[in-house]
């Protein structure tokens, strides 16, 4: 009997990355989800993070069909948070 490994449509990621004010390198959650939906917990963590450790604001909202997450903070840098499927990476 032999077995088949059926590949993944597709995982996702979730990133961060700063859009307005002092630049810093983009920020990557900590997990690997099976779907976008799955990943919307990634995204609330990590905005929940950013604010924390930044001291600003954060707000969840679905977008085009993902969640997406935005932070503000009191040096004026504005982060974009938002759920990548593997082949939406950049490659590097």
């Amino acid at each position: 009997m032999t077995e088949t490994l059926t590949p993944a449509a597709d995982a996702f990621f979730v990133v961060a990355e700063v859009i307005h004010g002092p630049h810093l390198a983009p920020r990557v959650g900590g997990g690997v989800y099976c779907s976008a939906e799955c990943a919307e917990h990634g995204v609330r963590e990590l905005v929940d993070d950013l604010r924390k450790e930044e001291g600003g604001s954060g707000l969840v909202l679905p977008h085009k069909g993902r969640l997406t997450g935005c932070v503000v903070t009191p040096s004026s840098r504005m982060w974009a948070v938002s759920i990548l499927a593997h082949s939406e990476l950049p490659a590097v």
